[in-house]
């Protein structure tokens, strides 16, 4: 069966491989680097670097990769970010501190660890197609992510 990537249980991994790495397509350290989590490509979110005819990389990414469905794991936030035609909605983290809070935007500074629970339910929405029925908080993109 379909399942998103393997996560390591260290958040600080992820971040450390990730946050000085060059984009695949314009070669440049991204301001706002995302991971697709179905494929394992590494974009540039919002970056007009990597814009194709006034669409930005994660939105042609999940046209390509997801049928335009896209999931991304935004590294300098460590928050999850679904694309859906030309809607997106944040998610939220799979990754949660020792007192299994968010630390969206990386603001505390805490270590992180991959919370199984949470990926499995990502993973089950995906498959299962309901992230329409599950999130209420959609907003248009406007090809800009």
């Amino acid at each position: 069966s379909p399942h998103l990537l393997h996560l390591p249980d260290h958040y600080n991994i992820i971040f450390q491989y990730y946050h000085k790495k060059a984009c695949t397509a314009c070669k440049k350290v991204p301001k706002d680097p995302a991971l697709c989590l179905v494929c394992g490509a590494f974009v540039c979110l919002k970056g007009l670097c990597c814009k194709q005819q006034g669409i930005c990389e994660c939105v042609l990414h999940s046209q390509h990769c997801g049928a335009a469905t896209g999931i991304f794991l935004l590294i300098n936030a460590s928050v999850i970010i679904i694309i859906r035609g030309h809607r997106f909605c944040l998610w939220g983290s799979v990754y949660l501190d020792a007192h299994g809070e968010e630390d969206r935007d990386l603001r505390r500074g805490k270590p992180l660890f991959l919370c199984v629970e949470r990926y499995r339910v990502l993973q089950q929405q995906w498959v299962s197609h309901t992230f329409d029925h599950i999130n209420k908080r959609w907003g248009p993109h406007y090809n800009g992510l």
